[in-house]
């Protein structure tokens, strides 16, 4: 059988969309010219090189720059060649000690211009900002201690630069954490801020190669002597290279020895200050009086370091106010202006809900990042994701939000929530207090305030035409609502034997009457409103509670005892204008916190309702001698707190 044709491909390949190669003709030599093409890609070579050139280098920006543009290239001057003058500020502005150290160490010359206060500044001035947790500052915060001690050799500029750049233990073969292999001393742990006796060491040193001694000892705290960690010791350092002794002033065999001779402290600190003399006359480069004006010369150049520094951090950080400051106003601007287009659309999508003004009422909060805040809970409730982030809220979000206050709004207009006619003429006296409270007491925008007031069981119990339900709901999340509706309920203006009642104090025991309720009624604030079973048992016992409490007041206010109570001490007034009359009116909202009266332990509340009115009355004479440190003060008519 013949072959198979082989099927054309679907689509071209890749091959086949290429330009072939025409193969090249005769004819075509007779007009080529090899020095026209050598010369057009010669032309084109210079225009590439003159761009790639013009890219690298700094356009001048005028005249005067392009004349001297090219007037110092190629002219360098060594850093070391620099005045020393120079090369000091320039070594004064270093605020990194390892910087400091990589070049100050690169030529003996650089080494030369390192000073003592080059080396603290840059020690101080590093990472004031406390960006990491490496702070050199502490490490030479630790040498300034010793310093100021008079406890150390004081050590030249480069050792301090080397002790804080230190990483591994200082002691060399001498080191107890030294390798064999390596022949590497011991590492000083990271992060360590610590240079205990002035000298790098690693943990190893410190515990073989150190001397404890009791807390007891003598040397502790006294000037000349360097400790670490309050009771270690350890000899002077001699650096086997430059037999330069560093390190602490004193051996401890000199100490000890000391401690051993002497018996009164005046002694021992006089033998003290004579072999910190001797030592310093015999191992140090310093004499006394001239150690004593460079260890004061150290610590004048830390102070003044620490005090410009301390400049610099205020004056960031004022800065740094600042720039917050501006950020934050433009950033409070710009939402501002974004919430009030929000407060104008939900303004015109309550145009025709009769209770818009009461939804719509707000408190603007110029300096504030909230911007805006809705008196009625549950409109705030709604919005606050709107308010809270304006450039991300659609018009959708914003009109679905409005649709949803508006119904609840529109809800409670329709079944006439706020007219309480549904309790007006009702026989129940909790009911009638409820409308005696929010028709006198309260307001409409009050009672929208509370966290309960159009959520969704609130909006359950108006559709199913409860509004008694929904206001109870509401008034249950307001503070001192109940207890000021079963004030009003148990005690009535309209009742002529209450008005008649211990010289017509009707507002005293209806404070009464709200103290029982909260000492009856379960608490009302914590995370699930009350029941209406719990209520109503609430207002039951309460009820009793308060009958016996009244009766007690009456006898306790009749009492021959009481009346001489009034009268007794007229010529020792009560501080804070607090006579004896208004320490007996606390029996109207006595405290119900106990406390140790007589070997037992009782309060004021159970002193009424256990009828122990000797007990009260002394609490009473305490109150009048003392109303400040009590916390009690005069009772108002009008005082409903």
């Amino acid at each position: 059988m013949p072959p198979k044709a082989k099927k054309p491909p679907a689509a071209p390949t890749r091959a086949s969309q290429r330009k072939r190669n025409q193969p090249a003709k005769l004819a075509d030599d007779y007009d080529f010219d090899l020095e026209e093409l050598l010369e057009s890609h010669e032309q084109k070579g210079v225009e590439y090189r003159a761009k790639r050139d013009a890219k690298k280098q700094r356009t001048a920006k005028d005249v005067e720059d392009e004349k001297y543009a090219d007037a110092f290239k190629g002219y360098e001057i060594p850093f070391d060649s620099l005045p020393a003058l120079c090369l000091e500020r320039i070594f004064a502005m270093i605020d990194s000690p390892q910087d400091l150290y990589n070049l100050a160490f690169s030529s003996k010359f650089l080494m030369s211009l390192v000073t003592p206060e080059v080396v603290i500044r840059s020690a101080v001035f590093n990472n004031l900002r406390k960006k990491d947790k490496k702070n050199r500052k502490q490490v030479m915060s630790n040498l300034m201690g010793f310093i100021g001690n008079r406890s150390i050799h004081i050590p030249s500029a480069h050792r301090m630069l080397r002790l804080l750049n230190a990483k591994s233990c200082e002691r060399g073969e001498q080191c107890w954490g030294r390798n064999l292999n390596t022949g590497k001393a011991g590492q000083i742990p990271s992060g360590s801020c610590a240079r205990p006796f002035g000298l790098a060491l690693c943990d190893k040193c410190l515990k073989f190669g150190t001397t404890k001694v009791p807390y007891s000892h003598f040397s502790r705290f006294q000037n000349g002597v360097a400790f670490h960690n309050w009771n270690v010791l350890m000899d002077p350092q001699k650096d086997p290279k430059t037999g330069e002794v560093n390190g602490p002033i004193l051996q401890v065999l000199e100490l000890q020895k000391i401690e051993n001779t002497y018996t009164t402290a005046a002694d021992k600190k006089s033998a003290l200050e004579g072999i910190v003399q001797r030592a310093l006359d015999n191992t140090s480069n310093h004499c006394p009086a001239h150690y004593e004006e460079k260890a004061a010369a150290y610590k004048e150049m830390w102070d003044n370091a620490e005090k410009e520094a301390d400049e610099v951090v205020a004056r960031a950080q004022e800065e740094d106010q600042v720039r917050y400051q501006e950020r934050r106003e433009e950033r409070i601007a710009k939402k501002m202006t974004r919430v009030r287009a929000i407060y104008a659309n939900l303004e015109e999508s309550l145009s025709d809900c009769p209770l818009k003004d009461l939804a719509l009422d707000c408190t603007w909060l110029e300096n504030d990042e909230r911007c805006l805040s809705f008196s009625c809970h549950i409109v705030n409730q709604t919005m606050s994701g709107i308010i809270s982030a304006p450039a991300s809220s659609s018009e959708r979000t914003i009109n679905n939000a409005a649709e949803t206050i508006k119904q609840i709004f529109n809800t409670m207009h329709e079944k006439n929530f706020f007219t309480f006619n549904y309790i007006e003429n009702s026989s129940n006296r909790f009911r009638r207090g409820i409308h005696e409270y929010c028709s006198n007491e309260t307001s409409q925008l009050e009672i929208m305030k509370s966290s309960t007031a159009g959520d969704t069981a609130f909006m359950a119990a108006l559709d199913e035409n409860k509004p008694v339900r929904a206001l109870v709901r509401a008034l249950n999340r307001m503070r001192g609502a109940l207890p000021r509706v079963f004030a009003l309920s148990v005690v009535r203006n309209t009742n002529q034997e209450e008005r008649d009642d211990v010289d017509n104090r009707v507002d005293h025991f209806r404070k009464l009457a709200e103290t029982v309720w909260s000492k009856k009624a379960p608490s009302q604030y914590g995370a699930d409103t009350l029941s209406f079973n719990s209520i109503k048992e609430s207002f039951n016992s309460s009820v009793e509670e308060f009958r016996v409490m009244k009766k007690n007041v009456k006898d306790y206010l009749a009492e021959d005892q009481t009346r001489r109570f009034l009268l007794r001490d007229n010529a020792i007034a009560g501080r804070d204008n607090f006579s004896r009359e208004d320490a007996v009116n606390q029996v109207f909202v006595p405290k119900m916190h106990s406390t140790w009266t007589g070997g037992v332990r009782t309060s004021p509340y159970d002193q009424i309702r256990n009828r122990n009115f000797e007990s009260l009355r002394s609490t009473h004479e305490n109150y009048f001698r003392r109303p400040g440190v009590y916390g009690v003060h005069r009772l108002d008519n009008n005082d409903n707190n």
